[in-house]
């Protein structure tokens, strides 16, 4: 079985898989860069040490814009253009950005563009700076009995070719 840390997850998940389909499925990766900077908050709050702890979402994402250099770009709009809420829950919770933020990808329309009170954001541009941002935390020290320092995900082996697996009801 494959225990990945944090740090693994995030090298994995946020810039290895995520890094092979932005160009190619934009739209599924504004949902997990949405779900990811909120990630990020909770990596670097140290104060909760309790991953699925309810309540802290917004918390958690706000936290990675505010704290983390590689998002600074975007704090100007955690208010205006409640980030939060049009483009992280718009995405999470009805699979469409809010009325305060667009989405685009390729020549469609620049990162950070304001168009009739509307951000735009472009996904090759956001996952530059979410990339640099997981880079960041990977690269923070964190206590030893920290959480970012402790197993959390494991991955089961895949069954062996010599393995017997009985399925009921089947011939």
């Amino acid at each position: 079985m494959a225990v990945l840390s944090p740090k693994d997850f995030i090298q994995t998940v946020f810039i290895t898989e995520l890094g092979q389909i932005i160009y190619t499925h934009a739209y599924i990766s504004f949902f997990t860069i949405g779900v990811g900077i909120e990630f990020l908050g909770k990596c670097i709050d140290t104060n909760e040490q309790d991953w699925n702890k309810p309540g802290n979402s917004s918390k958690h994402f706000k936290k990675a814009i505010n704290e983390l250099s590689s998002l600074i770009k975007y704090r100007r709009y955690i208010d205006s253009h409640q980030l939060y809420k049009s483009f992280r829950c718009g995405l999470a919770h009805a699979a469409a950005p809010n009325y305060c933020v667009t989405i685009s990808s390729k020549n469609e329309s620049p990162n950070l563009r304001l168009q009739n009170n509307r951000l735009n954001l472009k996904i090759e541009d956001l996952y530059n700076d979410f990339k640099n941002a997981c880079l960041e935390v990977i690269q923070k020290p964190y206590p030893q009995n920290d959480k970012m320092n402790l197993p959390y995900l494991e991955v089961p082996d895949p069954p062996s070719n010599t393995q017997n697996i009985a399925y009921s009801g089947m011939t």
